[in-house]
């Protein structure tokens, strides 16, 4: 029996396997962010290690000066006043690609918030209370129960299929900050 929940997709039910394929596909956006994000780290790190090896030939006044540059995980043998230029094309070249990643990453930023705007998609922690104080005690302590036990048992069916994962009946999909 497939559970139903509503969601801002035109007040339409949608099914467990429409839940998870929609989280499917938001858990795949955030992984290219994710991507993005850890490229741009590494290509951050080579082009402080070309700041470095510039400063340190910069201060070389002989170019006739030995030196040894990696290529290809080979050293190859060269003068200083050849490699200068190299290392700073290559340094300027890992700036652009940084500066693209980071245009990308942006984009893909965009993107998830608009997927998660689409399908009403919140994280646990940005959750806003739905239950309201009423006047009566007991009726807002059972109501608070019965909420606890729906979303109790609706915990129970998704994580069987993935613990990542929780889905709201009330307000379509909700994924758990653990992931």
């Amino acid at each position: 029996m497939a559970t139903k929940s509503k969601s801002k997709t035109g007040g339409t039910s949608l099914t467990n396997e429409q839940q998870q394929q929609i989280v499917s596909g938001f858990q795949a956006l955030r992984e290219e962010q994710t991507q993005l994000v850890s490229k741009t780290q590494d290509l951050e790190m080579d082009l402080k290690e070309h700041d470095l090896v510039l400063s340190t030939l910069k201060t070389i006044t002989d170019k006739q000066r030995r030196c040894y540059r990696m290529i290809g995980g080979v050293l190859i043998e060269h003068t200083t006043g050849e490699v200068l230029p190299a290392v700073e094309s290559n340094r300027e070249q890992i700036k652009n690609v940084i500066d693209t990643y980071k245009q990308k990453s942006e984009e893909k930023s965009k993107e998830i918030q608009a997927y998660k705007e689409k399908y009403d998609i919140h994280f646990a922690n940005e959750r806003q209370p739905q239950l309201t104080n009423s006047s009566s005690d007991s009726t807002s302590e059972s109501t608070k129960e019965q909420a606890k036990d729906s979303s109790s048992s609706t915990n129970q069916t998704q994580n069987s299929a993935n613990k990542d994962v929780k889905s709201s009946k009330s307000s379509g999909v909700l994924v758990d900050n653990d992931s």
